[in-house]
């Protein structure tokens, strides 16, 4: 299932890319967002215009259990594997689930691109959000999809206000 998601952030893109990048993002983040119950940096490299980051996040469970069986906080976990190209204004990621079991089945993939909008940022994401279940469970995957896509469309909406914030907080120099 591809999706597209637009929104309009406050501040210049590079105000927006230099607070999306800032390593003190992520607590800013973890301490302003409702949904999200962890997000760790796990490792961080620039290399010229490339910012390569794998952040963990653990949002907020949506399903206590799928009929008898419980279901674990961590099959909601994943970590961001992606690249940030400053030239381009542009990321791709990789969010990849950490319970093994969740990682072979679920795979989602995009791209975040950051433009000018007036005196604001336009951030687009586009990408897929796959299932890959066994033949007999196909017509599962197209409600998996569209609940995946429900929930992580819930943290982005959450997470544009906690990151026009910040871009006001390094403009008044409190951050």
């Amino acid at each position: 299932m591809r999706f597209e998601k637009r929104q309009f952030l406050e501040g210049t893109v590079e105000e927006v890319e230099r607070a999306m990048l800032d390593p003190r993002y992520l607590d800013y983040l973890l301490q302003h967002h409702g949904v999200l119950l962890e997000v760790q940096a796990l490792e961080r490299k620039e290399e010229g215009p490339l910012v390569r980051r794998r952040v963990r996040y653990r949002p907020r469970p949506v399903i206590a259990s799928v009929g008898p069986k419980q279901v674990p906080p961590e099959w909601f976990a994943f970590i961001e594997q992606s690249t940030y190209d400053r030239n381009r204004k542009e990321m791709t990621f990789s969010n990849v689930p950490t319970s093994q079991s969740i990682s072979r089945m679920l795979v989602n993939t995009g791209t975040l691109r950051l433009r000018p909008s007036g005196t604001r940022t336009e951030r687009t994401l586009e990408g897929e959000i796959k299932l890959q279940l066994p033949f007999l469970l196909k017509p599962l995957a197209m409600i998996g999809e569209r609940m995946i896509q429900a929930e992580g469309l819930k943290i982005l909406d959450a997470e544009a206000p906690v990151l026009s914030r910040y871009v006001a907080e390094l403009r008044a120099g409190r951050a």
